[in-house]
């Protein structure tokens, strides 16, 4: 891969208040190359306007959903001049869990496999488990990218609860200037939480909103003028009363800066079985305040895809970015279902994940011969673990991460970390730090060099690239899905049947799932229980799509695809008009597989 074109980043606006050990200064941001993966181009649009191409303020955009890191994205709107005119992201909390989506067998009806952790019923769509330093230190860097791609009368408003939020607040005010923030906007949420014998509920969430400018875009008119519709199409949507009034002022003309809102429940014709899923209702108000028609409205962290949906509904032109495929998925599913016209783009720098950040770096470490939690070798919280060795001894384990770029100061921070741990044991003896990008000024020399200047430690640190250490054991990653497609002429049209369906990674889950230990036994041994893939294999598919239109990026036709809900099943059998297409088929842990009629 050729290396990455840079952008300078401009320097934050305010103080740097937050001191801590290992605080970074990024100024630079890489623009890597974009792979357009897909146009959906829907035979309706459901509900919303055209605009008047004399009014458009973005003639020339068309809405994007972006699979890739937020830095990544940034990056690539800045090479292409896109300007946002609204940012709303509802990032990671640091909440201290992982997050998941729960996996069920497409058979007519939800399996057995309502599993625990790591299991057949569960994906990791993301972790949120963080060090507080290396949190804000990975906050601040994506604000400062999201800054260089607002516009001038731009506002961002950034929505985070009581784990994190009051320490991010800080750094917005350096990023953006303390002149620059607008309001705290609290949503408070009515739930079912029981009786809590210390402390208060906690039934609010925090979002900061900052302006780019003084010449920000506020609509009060038009906030005031939908206040009432919106609330009451929350309630109709499976809303619960409050108890009180959701209204305005004691003024009576705006709405006040405590969004009453209910979460969504598991009936809510909204619900897409997305851990965090956000209300529409919450971003209808947020985006019919701080844009208009046809202007640009962004979330870098897009998950179930609601900002992306409401701006489309709203008349607004969007674009929805997430790390995730899962997410990516869910997005493109949403939006499709909406009537919605959109391009897919995936970032290429160089890193095939494995579904998310999260299960990359699980696989990673569980590829690595001899590799130990950092809990099983007694290290600190810093460490990845470690890989073992003779009598006892083993050498620690530091990844910088799936996107984060191994610079200067990032290797002071470690080699901190690392005279720490020659106080502390004789049992480490050697550190291995592994990256999967890295600034070009940094290498084995440099390293060696700083080292030897220093002269804190004994121990041989060695930096490893990521392709380097898996090597040939990279194909384990993706190891793909297998179909067997039986494609005929039936008069005038083709059939097209899947005869047989094969995910081997489902059947080492299964095969999981059905050996662990019961009160007699194992799952296995319980016929009751005991989870089997069927002949044909078919539960084992969440979606197929169709294009026939063969161009070198995939064309959707939506009136082809074919997806199951949790409690459906795919049809497995299709009519199409010509007997040249390709078929695109997802499991239901999100992996796809796309196969030519020329290859069956």
């Amino acid at each position: 891969m050729k290396r990455p074109k840079r952008y300078n980043i401009t320097p934050a606006l305010g103080q740097a208040l937050l001191d801590f050990q290992g605080r970074r200064f990024p100024d630079k941001m890489d623009v890597f190359e974009t792979e357009a993966t897909e146009e959906v181009r829907t035979a309706t649009s459901k509900g919303q306007k055209s605009l008047d191409e004399d009014l458009d303020p973005n003639p020339d955009f068309g809405n994007l959903l972006i699979q890739g890191d937020c830095l990544s994205a940034c990056a690539y709107l800045k090479s292409k001049n896109i300007a946002v005119d609204l940012v709303y992201i509802d990032p990671p909390f640091a909440s201290g869990a992982n997050y998941a989506r729960k996996i069920f067998l497409r058979n007519g009806g939800k399996s057995t496999i309502e599993a625990n952790g790591g299991t057949i019923g569960e994906e990791v769509m993301y972790g949120d488990i963080w060090q507080k330093e290396d949190y804000l230190n990975w906050l601040y860097e994506r604000l400062l990218v999201i800054k260089e791609v607002m516009s001038e009368t731009g506002s961002i408003y950034v929505h985070l609860d009581w784990h994190i939020g009051h320490y991010v607040k800080v750094l917005m005010d350096e990023v953006f200037g303390e002149e620059n923030f607008v309001n705290e906007v609290v949503w408070y949420y009515k739930d079912a939480s029981g009786i809590i014998k210390k402390g208060f509920r906690k039934k609010h969430d925090s979002i900061f909103v900052y302006a780019k400018s003084d010449q920000f875009y506020f609509d009060a008119d038009s906030v005031r003028q939908e206040y009432g519709e919106s609330t009451r199409r929350a309630a109709e949507a499976g809303a619960v009363s409050f108890g009180r009034p959701t209204t305005i002022n004691p003024l009576g003309k705006y709405p006040d800066d405590v969004f009453e809102i209910p979460i969504i429940n598991s009936q809510s014709k909204e619900r897409v079985d997305y851990a965090t899923q956000k209300p529409e209702a919450l971003l209808e108000r947020i985006i019919k305040a701080s844009s208009d028609t046809g202007m640009i409205v962004a979330d870098f962290f897009s998950g179930s895809g609601t900002t992306a949906k409401v701006a489309r509904d709203l008349n607004r032109k969007f674009i929805a970015c997430d790390i995730g495929v899962n997410a990516i998925q869910t997005t493109r599913d949403r939006l499709a279902k909406a009537g919605a016209d959109f391009d897919v783009l995936k970032i290429k720098d160089g890193l095939r994940l494995f579904r998310n950040p999260e299960q990359t770096t699980a696989k990673i470490f569980n590829l690595i011969s001899g590799f130990q939690s950092s809990a099983e070798l007694e290290l600190g919280d810093f460490w990845d673990g470690g890989i073992a060795q003779a009598k006892g001894s083993y050498t620690p384990v530091k990844f910088s991460g799936i996107h984060r770029r191994l610079t200067k100061e990032l290797i002071d921070f470690y080699l901190e970390e690392i005279y720490k741990l020659e106080d502390t044991t004789d049992q480490a003896n050697a550190i291995m730090i592994i990256y999967a990008h890295k600034a070009p000024e940094i290498d084995q020399q440099y390293l060696n060099r700083l080292l030897h200047e220093v002269s804190k430690t004994e121990l041989k640190v060695k930096l490893v690239a990521l392709d380097d250490l898996l090597g040939e054991r990279k194909d384990a990653f993706f190891t793909p899905d297998d179909a067997d497609i039986r494609a005929r002429k039936q008069k005038t049209k083709c059939k097209v049947e899947i005869k047989k369906y094969y995910s081997p990674y489902l059947k080492n889950k299964i095969d999981e799932y059905n050996a662990q230990k019961t009160k007699s036994g194992t799952i296995e041994q319980d016929l009751s229980k005991r989870v089997e893939i069927s002949e044909q294999g078919l539960e084992l598919i969440e979606a197929v799509q169709f294009d026939t239109t063969l161009k070198k990026v995939w064309k959707s036709n939506p009136a082809l695809e074919d997806k199951a809900g949790a409690k459906e099943k795919i049809k497995g059998a299709y009519l199409l008009d010509t007997d040249k297409f390709k078929l695109k088929i997802r499991n239901i842990a999100g992996d796809e597989i796309i196969l030519a009629s020329d290859e069956l």
